[in-house]
């Protein structure tokens, strides 16, 4: 049986005649239809199988094209492919619906299967996910007391914080299972409503962006239950998105204004220096690993860039159309070399990343809104993925 064997550069394909055909380079992926379609093995060793992975989009999706069965290396090998495969195809299984009131924010919480939603009732609900994600019972419900405009979950504490229209940042305390909370403290000094919040990946550090114009860094106390401003930064407009790179010292604004700011932030963390400023640029994710960032833009394009390792300065390494309105949301997955884009033409888009994270190319579009999707969520754990739209709507897609 004829085998095909990825690698880096390059994929060599056995045709039934024996005949090879070598591709040098991703973009001759479409001519793949060319190959006769009888039934092929494919085998990966393990630097194969991490470039497969992590540097190019061939993946199960395109393997299809020629292959009938697949032969995994191993079972992980197994998990992460048919998990990226799974993604393209995927469905609604579960929505909530606001009959009076509208979704503001939502959050999945990092272990448990628990979703957060947040909306303009003044309450915080939490929602238990059963084991297929297709039904959602109610375990919890926060009477914040204003309405909740910017909701997130600590990564390793337990520990919600909710921003508030009115101000306020409230901290609340979780017990393991979700079913208690518990009001920890609240933060006054912004002087405008709450529109965004990102904890530090390491730090005990609290980032919010507010409609002041201003991003605020808090050093929270060991347990999460109180915090303190150690810096204030300005910005132009309503500050709706903040966001830390995992491993580099930098912080993303993004503003209404259009503007996205890179902020190096100082080891102590009270000081912040702008070493770029992107204009049209309406919204904003870090790569979870790389030194790679997208931006959604107003002219209806996904960018990516790569920011230098010696000066954090960014480069921008692909325009990526597709979309036929605004880019609102953007978000990379943990794990996969995926992304998710949704836009105001009310659709979904999975892009897959391939040269090194230098580009990607679309390889699902969910459609079928029936208003614009502002913002999108991949669960940290399962393959579920969950969308906010104006039509006051939550659904998660398996």
């Amino acid at each position: 049986m004829e085998e095909i064997i990825f690698r880096p550069v390059f994929l060599r394909a056995f045709q039934s005649n024996r005949k090879q055909l070598r591709l040098p380079n991703t973009s001759l992926f479409e001519e793949l239809h060319i190959i006769p379609q009888p039934i092929y093995d494919i085998t990966l060793n393990r630097k194969q199988r991490h470039d497969l992975l992590m540097k190019s989009h061939l993946s199960v999706f395109l393997a299809k094209k020629l292959v009938g069965n697949i032969r995994y290396p191993n079972k992980h090998a197994q998990r992460i492919l048919t998990q990226q495969h799974y993604f393209q195809d995927m469905k609604c299984v579960a929505s909530l619906k606001q009959n009076e009131n509208s979704f503001l924010s939502f959050a999945f919480h990092p272990t448990e299967p628990i979703l957060a939603t947040a909306s303009d009732d003044w309450d915080v609900k939490l929602w238990r996910l059963s084991d297929d994600g297709s039904t959602m019972s109610r375990v919890k419900n926060i009477n914040v007391g204003f309405s909740v405009s910017s909701i997130v979950f600590h990564p390793k504490l337990p520990l919600l914080v909710t921003g508030c229209d009115d101000r306020s940042t409230f901290l609340w305390r979780l017990s393991p299972d979700c079913s208690k909370v518990k009001y920890s403290a609240s933060l006054l000094q912004h002087t405008e409503g709450i529109w965004s919040i990102a904890f530090h990946p390491t730090a005990l550090i609290m980032a919010t962006g507010s409609g002041d114009s201003t991003a605020k860094l808090w050093k929270l106390s060991p347990n999460g239950s109180a915090a303190t401003c150690v810096q204030t930064i300005k910005h132009t407009g309503i500050v709706f998105s903040v966001e830390f790179h995992s491993t580099a010292p930098i912080l993303a604004t993004c503003s209404v204004k259009n503007t996205v700011k890179l902020l190096k932030l100082s080891s102590d963390f009270s000081e912040a220096t702008c070493i770029a400023t992107l204009e049209d640029h309406n919204s904003f994710a870090f790569h979870p690993t790389e030194l790679i960032f997208a931006t959604g833009s107003s002219d209806n394009t996904v960018k990516l860039w790569r920011m230098s390792p010696d000066d954090w300065s960014p480069i921008c390494m692909a325009s990526l159309a597709g979309h036929r309105g605004s880019i609102l949301s953007v978000v990379f997955h943990l794990t996969l070399p995926i992304f998710v884009t949704s836009s105001s033409d009310r659709t979904v888009k999975f892009w897959i990343l391939y040269r090194e994270c230098s580009s990607a190319t679309c390889v699902s579009t969910l459609d079928g809104y029936s208003d614009i999707v502002t913002s999108v969520i991949f669960h940290p754990k399962r393959p579920i993925l969950a969308t906010l739209s104006n039509d006051d709507k939550v659904n998660l897609l398996k």
